[in-house]
């Protein structure tokens, strides 16, 4: 196990991190993997610049995989976690979690050409405010036959270590989000969404039968109160604070 200069880290990522070890060495998983946030890829640090991934143990030809830069644009494993935010396990090639998972045929490829010596692997994926996406991973490079029984009896608890963990690491490279109360109104909300499926402003007006300035007052007022000017970044913003969906 790597040491952990509690110094150098915040106390609730330095204690987080001792426990989502222990966990993994308990159950015969003590491969950790972590990424604060998909979309970066620069590597989470914290402390004195120190990265994050600094806290724990690789198996020898995966370490420098892990710390690729472009990993989570072309690991599959990071892949299924822009898709699920509930827990799941990798099993000798098999994936699967609490509920079925759809995986494309083209993933399934990928995904075979990508796991290196991991022979299984419980993935806890963490979806925050705002549009992060983090995860942690505990794998082993070794045989096991009860990755699934793993899985069904320590997902839950493995699940909410990791949203402490990434919650942590967060705060301490962005700081602690600002809460705060918006007042949308259902029309402005109402534009947001249309504008969210791509509809123009003309297209707008004539879903809801109003005039074409009208719809721009809303969406300028959303972004007012939001904080945000321009039509992407206050769709975005709305978004992100589950005012809309892109599900729509």
């Amino acid at each position: 196990m790597n040491a952990m200069p509690s110094s150098s880290f915040e106390p609730g990522i330095i204690d987080t991190a001792r426990e989502i070890a222990a966990r993994g060495h308990a159950i015969g998983l003590p491969m950790i993997a972590t990424w604060a946030d998909i979309s970066s890829a620069r590597p989470a640090t914290v402390g004195r610049n120190i990265p994050v991934a600094a806290l724990f143990e690789f198996a020898t030809d995966a370490r420098e995989y892990w710390l690729q830069p472009d990993l989570a644009l072309e690991n599959a494993i990071v892949t299924i976690i822009r898709w699920t935010a509930e827990p799941f396990y990798y099993d000798r090639g098999e994936i699967g979690g609490w509920r079925a998972l759809h995986i494309a045929p083209e993933l399934e490829r990928q995904k075979n050409r990508m796991t290196l010596s991991i022979r299984g692997a419980i993935v806890a994926p963490i979806h925050l405010p705002g549009s992060v996406i983090g995860a942690v991973v505990w794998a082993t490079d070794q045989p096991r036959d009860n990755v699934r029984e793993l899985f069904d009896k320590h997902a839950a608890d493995l699940h909410v270590l990791a949203l402490r963990f990434i919650s942590a690491c967060n705060a301490a490279m962005h700081g602690e989000p600002s809460i705060r109360s918006y007042r949308l109104t259902r029309r402005e909300i109402q534009c947001l969404k249309l504008a969210a499926a791509g509809k123009t402003d003309e297209e707008i007006a004539m879903i809801l039968d109003v005039a074409i300035p009208t719809v721009r007052f809303h969406l300028k007022k959303a972004g007012d109160k939001l904080g945000e000017s321009g039509r992407i970044r206050i769709v975005h913003h709305a978004t992100a604070l589950g005012f809309i969906s892109m599900r729509l």
